[in-house]
């Protein structure tokens, strides 16, 4: 970018390109947690431009934040298995019955997974393996000889929380409301209630309109960390914005209870929430999915 200040001609910016107009580009520098906002460039200004691939998610952040998330969705029977950790939740959602496994098992794959299977089949349930993308790889690649089928890649996208304050339509509370249960339970809103958990690091964005809990959302708190899961708009009051405004109290409720970044998982399929969630903010850090028999 070519600079009108007398002595400096040119300049550099990295980042997102985020918008093109007719007359200016806008860009979302990398350091925008410091910068707080999107840079806009006069068309004019612009003398080369060039497409930098991303730079790859560091395994360590991978492995964090898969602590982290699982810290946040705890399920009510748990086991470790060599370094693994084995949830159990009567059925209630993939992560929390599915096998959290980031680093190599001890006593190796064979031993490991037979425990697996042993431990889940005890229990009547499917074993899954949750795999953290580049983490697991070799996991992965051995399960797949084994012939255990691939489902549900989901995309873990991250935004950092600044300072905010909330004034919207959505009610923040710290344990979930039964008509929450009743949406988001899958018929066992008990099992849901034990995951979900209530009190200290726990928020639920309600917004109810005529007496119904039109959109909800929950926060959970880890570390540095508030994930942001659930939000949902009943078919009734839809394309009002309301899930929006969920989020935005949720991330207003995370940055005040201690959070500084927020985190979102969205299955890969769902190409429409993938580009709003986008356009708010979250970026992807990376990918996982699980094997199943």
């Amino acid at each position: 970018m070519q600079s009108p200040e007398p002595g400096r001609r040119f300049t550099d910016i990295i980042g997102e390109l985020i918008e093109i107009g007719p007359d200016f580009w806008r860009i979302l520098p990398d350091n925008v947690a410091q910068s707080g906002a999107a840079v806009t460039i006069a068309t004019d200004a612009i003398v080369a431009a060039r497409a930098i691939p991303p730079k790859p998610t560091p395994f360590s952040e991978i492995i964090a934040t898969e602590r982290l998330l699982a810290a946040t969705w705890p399920a009510p029977e748990t086991a470790e298995i060599g370094g693994w950790l084995l949830r159990y939740a009567e059925g209630f959602s993939r992560r929390a019955n599915s096998v959290l496994a980031l680093t190599a098992p001890e006593g190796g794959t064979d031993a490991a997974m037979s425990a697996v299977e042993a431990w889940y089949g005890a229990r009547g349930a499917r074993p899954l393996v949750a795999l953290a993308g580049p983490v697991t790889k070799r996991l992965d690649e051995e399960l797949a000889t084994r012939g255990w089928e691939a489902e549900a890649e989901t995309v873990v996208m991250t935004k950092p929380l600044r300072d905010s304050t909330y004034d919207g339509e959505a009610v923040v509370v710290d344990a979930p409301s039964e008509a929450l249960l009743e949406q988001l339970g899958s018929g066992t809103p008990e099992i849901a209630a034990a995951v979900f958990g209530s009190g200290e690091g726990r928020g639920y964005a309600e917004i109810r309109l005529g007496g119904e809990l039109a959109a909800r959302g929950r926060g959970a708190i880890a570390g540095d960390l508030a994930a942001i899961t659930s939000i949902g708009t009943l078919p009734a009051f839809r394309r009002q914005g309301l899930g929006t405004e969920v989020l935005h109290a949720l991330e207003a409720w995370g940055y005040a209870a201690g959070a500084r970044r927020a985190a979102l998982q969205v299955e890969s399929d769902n190409g429409p929430a993938i580009a709003m969630y986008g356009r708010l903010g979250y970026a992807e850090r990376y990918r996982y999915w699980y094997r199943g028999r």
